[in-house]
């Protein structure tokens, strides 16, 4: 798990670097390549340079509008879900698998990373890991063989899915206040680089210095294809977490046969895209044949000579699968 957080810090940080500092590189050695002067070849038409302008404000003010739902507004409202959760949601027993030390002490009291395992909303039994601060550690509550209650939101479209029966849930106040300062800062960086470019490079033109491949323009859409990219964008690729939470909370769990494998010729991150052509009978007796793409570790591709496979799958859509080992880790 601290390999994975470790990757995901590194490919942020990846990212943010060709979306911000490299334009920007890029940009002004090209431009002011001769003492500090723009090329006058360059210089975009009034009319052009007002509608970069306005493209420029418009990508900036949908980037910001959708981090202030990501960071504080989101928040809030998984807040306000787990009270609701907490009360309506769907009761199951669960087993205590494994419980081990995570991360430093809470105020004292003990993280830890508990894995259970019960039965979905389908009846099909799954292990789900959930962090934990166990504010009564005298009481043993966790230790493994021990049964507990959790609750599973029927609508698996909101956040959070699962909750601890009896938890209580105590929002970190300073984080959220350090997050919105961060929110309101980073605004602020924006509109001073926006007044910094027109000061330093108008040279008597207003904003015709302005073209489509200047930071103001190419840093937003950048961010923006970034976030669809990897939201959204790689779901033809990847599962996306919608499906992947649905299959795990809401699925059944057959063996399928794996009747072809091979590679598409798409690579992510070099490790191929194989698609797989499958066969498996549901719950009902129907034999289903379905087939999808997956990104396979070079290290897995024994998978592709397989002969059965365990899956799950929706009953209302039949076509929708997913490897079991893919949902492991899946919240």
């Amino acid at each position: 798990m601290a390999f994975k957080k470790g990757m995901s810090v590194f490919w942020s940080l990846y990212m943010f670097f060709f979306a911000v500092p490299f334009p920007m590189f890029l940009y002004y050695s090209i431009n002011y390549s001769g003492g500090g002067q723009r090329h006058v070849g360059s210089l975009s038409s009034p009319y052009l340079a007002l509608a970069y302008l306005a493209l420029a404000v418009v990508c900036w003010c949908w980037l910001f509008f959708r981090y202030f739902r990501q960071w504080i507004v989101s928040p809030i409202l998984e807040e306000r879900q787990l009270a609701v959760l907490l009360k309506t949601g769907i009761m199951r027993e669960a087993t205590v698998v494994t419980s081990a030390a995570k991360g430093k002490p809470v105020d004292g009291y003990p993280q830890l990373a508990v894995t259970l395992r019960f039965d979905n909303l389908s009846g099909t039994p799954i292990q789900e890991t959930l962090p934990v601060v166990d504010m009564r550690p005298e009481l043993h509550r966790f230790d493994t063989g021990k049964t507990i209650r959790v609750r599973i939101n029927p609508d698996l479209a909101k956040t959070p899915v699962i909750v601890m029966d009896g938890s209580e849930f105590q929002p970190d106040r300073r984080r959220q206040l350090l997050i919105g300062l961060g929110w309101f800062l980073l605004l602020a960086v924006v509109a001073a680089y926006f007044t910094f470019s027109y000061r330093y490079e108008n040279q008597g033109t207003g904003w015709r210095f302005l073209t489509f491949f200047h930071p103001l323009l190419v840093c937003p859409i950048t961010l923006l294809a970034l976030r669809w990219l990897v939201n959204g964008g790689l779901g033809k690729l990847l599962l996306s977490n919608t499906d992947a939470i649905r299959l795990k909370y809401a699925g059944h769990r057959a063996e399928a046969r794996l009747l072809d494998a091979r590679q598409t010729g798409t690579y992510i991150n070099e490790q191929p895209q194989v698609r797989f052509e499958l066969e498996y009978e549901d719950a009902r007796g129907i034999v289903h044949r379905t087939s999808f793409k997956k990104i396979v570790d070079l290290l897995e591709m024994d998978i592709t000579r397989a002969k059965t496979i365990p899956i799950f799958y929706l009953a209302d859509q039949p076509q929708t699968v997913a490897f079991a080992t893919d949902l492991e880790d899946t919240t």
